[in-house]
């Protein structure tokens, strides 16, 4: 008896080694093939895989900005401003004092809702950058703006690359709707003026 055991143990384990020489699960379907570059491997998804495929498909779903609106630049004060003639919806100005460090000021001419502070966001030309921005209310509370200042640093070199491309850059401060404008020129120069470059 002791001897049929040995042999059915035996053959079982030859049956096994056998079929068992190959894994289940095909090799090729464990790994993905290692040619596959950037979006290609990501095929049937529903969004883009990237940001430089998200960014242009933002891109082309923007509204370009028109009905007037326009860059104008002051060279007395070195501001770009962006809006109908005389109204301008926002501007960047280069301040730079007799002494001391120059100052990038960013100005969404919107009247805030409440008073304190909030977020301008930068978002064109695959870049992405935001500054904290303060609410000046005129006096007797009607009107005002959404202002930002800020030294040459990185924060304003990160607005700067948003509008180095040639797209348009949406500018929102948090909880308004976005104001989209075209990167041109005027902007360009005023960054150069403070940033050097």
């Amino acid at each position: 008896m002791w001897k049929f055991a040995i042999l059915t143990q035996l053959s079982l384990a030859l049956v096994l080694t056998a079929c068992g020489n190959r894994d289940p699960v095909d090799e090729e379907a464990v790994a993905p093939a290692g040619n596959l570059l950037g979006d290609m491997a990501a095929n049937g998804l529903a969004s883009p895989a990237n940001a430089a495929t998200a960014e242009s498909v933002r891109q082309a779903a923007l509204p370009a900005a028109t009905g007037g609106l326009s860059w104008t630049y002051r060279q007395q004060d070195r501001a770009a401003l962006f809006g109908p003639p005389g109204s301008p919806a926002f501007s960047i100005q280069c301040q730079k004092p007799r002494e001391g460090e120059a100052q990038l000021i960013f100005v969404r001419h919107l009247p805030p809702s409440r008073a304190g502070t909030a977020t301008l966001s930068f978002t064109g030309n695959g870049q992405a950058a935001s500054l904290p921005v303060s609410a000046v209310i005129n006096p007797g509370g009607v009107g005002g703006e959404w202002r930002a200042m800020v030294a040459p640093n990185e924060h304003a070199r990160d607005v700067a690359e948003a509008f180095a491309g040639p797209g348009t850059v949406e500018v929102s401060v948090s909880g308004t709707a976005p104001l989209v404008v075209p990167s041109s020129a005027e902007p360009r120069r005023v960054f150069s003026d403070c940033l050097g470059g």
